[in-house]
Order: C-alpha cells, then structure tokens, then sequence
C-alpha cells in the first residue's frame, strides 16, 4: 500500500513537474528570459509560486531544465544517425546535424548561439551546458589524431574556424536581412555549412578512423543525455527532497 502511494506521489511530481515546463517554454518563446519571472510560470501553470520552487530553486534552474528537454530528443537522433551510418560522426555532417537541430528549435537555437534574449546568464559559463557541444576541442582532437584533417590546419585554427563559421551560420540572417537568398531553406543552408565544412578542413577518412571517431561521439551524446536525465530527475523529485530534509 505505501510502495502504491509513493508511486503515485512520484507520477504527480512528474506530472506536475512537466506542466511546469511546458508552461516556462511556452512564456520563454513567447516574452523572452528577461521579461519571464517565476510567478508568471506559476499563473501560466495553474499553481501556486511556491510549488515552482519545491521542483526548481532558481529561475535559470528551471530555463535550463526546459532547454534540456527539448535537446534529449535532438541528442537521441544523433545517436541513431551514427549507429545507422558512422560517417555521421565525421565533422561536416556533426557540424550539418547540428545546424538543423538548432534551427528547427529556438531554445536549442539559443543555447548553441548563446542568445542572452532567451536563456540570459545561462548562455555563458555554464559547465551543463559545456558538456552538451559534441563539437569540442576534444572531438576536434580526436578527429586530427586519426588523420580526418587537413595536416596543414592546427589545433587553434580549427576549433577558431569551425566556430567563426559554425557561429555565423546562426546568426547570419538576422544580420543580412533581406540579403539571405530568397526561398533558401533550412536544409539548403545546411547543405552549405556541411559543403564549406568538408572543403575547407577534411580530407577521407583512413582505414580504421571512423572505428575510434564514432564510438567517442556516442560517449559524448551517452554523457549529454545522462546530464539531461539527471538535471530533469532532480526537478521531478523536487517535493520528496524536500520533504525529506524537513
């Protein structure tokens, strides 16, 4: 009987916990992380501010939580992508895979371009978050140590280039303006970024690269989901925590 009744807690802490989100997203997108405040999370959610901060003791705790859930599922397609096709761990089809998740989703837009508007002081300094860029300096790293790139390219001019490009193609249509090709979709830009990529850096991959490479990524995607989990699981328990240390 109390193992039933802990579980029902449980899946109304969760249940609750995700309408807290769903409602913190919807404002986020709508009004921007400055304008949005706990209490208008709360009114949007149906519940009282306090609850919010059984789950959630800070405001960018919980914008962090929603940018999370929204990348489990990108992370989750990535990892099915290398393991139908390890040449998906290759750099100009990372660097291809993440403009599109980027772009088809704001938040996740914003945690890749660091756009203050929306995750504010989240965009900079958080290690969360820093775990979360399969694109690092070690991955770049591993892609030079197994000889997928041109030997005339260094460390520091690879990581400063791949950012500078990989940066630009985010944020360039709200500096061109009308300048951006007319009707250019979202996956003929990725073209682009995967094509300029390829050119400008790679070269084939030799025999028995791609066995190291693709293995690392899905270390690096496995570790991102589990900091997802972990961050999201600690929201969902927020009351018994608490109820716990009274």
């Amino acid at each position: 009987m109390t193992s039933s009744i802990r579980l029902h807690d449980a899946a109304a802490r969760q249940e609750r916990a995700e309408r807290i989100l769903d409602s913190a997203r919807e404002l986020l997108l709508k009004w921007g992380y400055k304008r949005v405040t706990i209490d208008d999370v709360a009114a949007h959610a149906g519940i009282g501010k306090g609850t919010v901060y059984l789950h959630w003791k800070t405001r960018e705790e919980l914008y962090y939580a929603v940018i999370l859930r929204e990348y489990m599922g990108a992370i989750q397609d990535m990892f099915d992508d290398i393991g139908r096709d390890p040449r998906e761990a290759l750099l100009h089809r990372m660097a291809r895979t993440k403009y599109l998740v980027a772009m088809r989703g704001p938040l996740i837009r914003s945690l890749f371009a660091g756009d203050p508007g929306i995750i504010g002081s989240m965009a900079k300094g958080n290690t969360g978050m820093a775990q979360l860029d399969v694109i690092s300096s070690d991955y770049l790293r591993i892609l030079m140590e197994n000889h997928t790139i041109r030997p005339d390219v260094t460390m520091d001019e690879l990581f400063y280039a791949v950012g500078a490009i990989i940066g630009g193609f985010y944020m360039v249509d709200a500096m061109l303006g009308d300048i951006v090709p007319h009707g250019s979709t979202v996956e003929r830009k990725a073209d682009l970024l995967e094509s300029i990529i390829k050119r400008s850096f790679e070269v084939d991959p030799p025999p028995g690269a791609l066995e190291v490479i693709a293995p690392y990524v899905n270390k690096v995607l496995t570790n991102g989901m589990e900091v997802c989990r972990a961050v999201l699981r600690n929201g969902y328990e927020g009351r018994a925590r608490k109820e716990e240390s009274q």
